[in-house]
């Protein structure tokens, strides 16, 4: 099996230098680190990763915006935005910019492997220790609940599953799999799938299990 290969954009450095030799100690190939957005985008078009780690904020822009571009020329590269911010505009801008997952600075390190191995795998990542930052106002009144499938197919997509993976669990088709996200989606009045996975979390709808981090 390939090593997930990564890079990370965050303008300070000794947390860059830092958070690489321990993404590299557990497994992780690190491609590169850049501590700016012109820097980030040279370093993702050569180095072509399959996760980029970014900081929401950097000093020559937005992380937010330059995951946009950053996709926007590799889609299929999987983005994870990388925060301590608690701006809950800022955070539900960074669900629209295409990132496939949030983790907190503050949270400890095998989170953030195991996202990016999720994430690398096709799957999404959102940390739940985010609260309830993340959790849109208008999702606070009333709204539709999933079905128990929704529940089952929006449950083993926050453990990390791909569409494929759940189609094969479940023993369904893959747009059997994709229609329940949708309608997962719409009834959570979520902005994407990371949202909806994020807002099922915090309502209750599902939960994951407790692994001691």
């Amino acid at each position: 099996m390939s090593m997930t290969k990564l890079v990370l954009v965050d303008d300070h450095e000794a947390l860059r230098e830092g958070l690489a030799a321990l993404l590299r100690n557990e497994g992780l190939e690190i491609l590169g680190a850049a501590g700016n957005v012109a820097a980030g985008l040279d370093l993702v078009e050569h180095a072509t990763p399959d996760i980029a780690i970014v900081d929401i904020q950097l000093p020559d822009g937005s992380g937010i915006d330059l995951t946009r571009e950053l996709i926007q020329r590799q889609p299929s590269l999987g983005v994870i935005l990388y925060t301590g911010d608690s701006d809950a505009e800022r955070l539900y801008s960074g669900l629209d910019s295409g990132a496939r997952g949030y983790a907190r600075k503050a949270g400890p390190l095998a989170v953030l492997v195991g996202a990016s191995e999720r994430i690398a795998a096709g799957g999404s990542y959102v940390d739940p220790r985010l609260d309830r930052i993340l959790l849109s106002p208008r999702a606070t009144a009333q709204v539709a609940a999933l079905s128990p499938r929704e529940r089952e197919i929006m449950h083993l997509m926050a453990e990390g599953l791909t569409a494929e993976a759940i189609a094969q669990e479940l023993n369904v088709s893959i747009e059997t799999v994709r229609t329940h996200v949708r309608n997962a989606i719409r009834k959570l009045q979520a902005r994407n799938r990371v949202h909806a996975i994020a807002l099922a979390l915090m309502r209750g709808e599902i939960e994951l299990e407790d692994d001691g981090r």
